[in-house]
């Protein structure tokens, strides 16, 4: 709120729904999307969280080492990245295993 209180035009944001649980997170990135839209904001957003990032941001940036590996829109960094780190980063997102059979009513036993 201090960091909007001025009616900047460029905000740094880091890491900031890092250590939050997912509710409070979406509700955070809701209002941030909002107030960016409302004020004409424009929001660096610094995270190690790749599934949040594909969400809010339109433009990644990938760093190694505080050098840039690689840049582009969100939706062809995600679905086609050029790196091998970029690569790596990816697949090493969590993504749930689900169960096939888990809305299936079993028969008790």
């Amino acid at each position: 709120a201090r960091a909007l209180a001025l009616s900047p035009k460029f905000v740094v944001a880091d890491e900031i729904v890092s250590g939050l649980d997912v509710s409070t997170q979406a509700q955070i990135l809701t209002l941030l999307e909002k107030l960016a839209a409302e004020m004409g904001l424009t929001v660096a957003f610094i995270s190690h969280d790749l599934s949040v990032i594909r969400r809010l941001c339109q433009q990644v940036v990938v760093m190694r080492e505080g050098r840039i590996v690689e840049a582009s829109a969100t939706d062809a960094l995600f679905d086609n990245p050029k790196e091998t780190y970029t690569r790596d980063l990816l697949a090493a997102i969590p993504l749930p295993e689900i169960d096939p059979d888990w809305l299936r009513l079993k028969a008790p036993a």
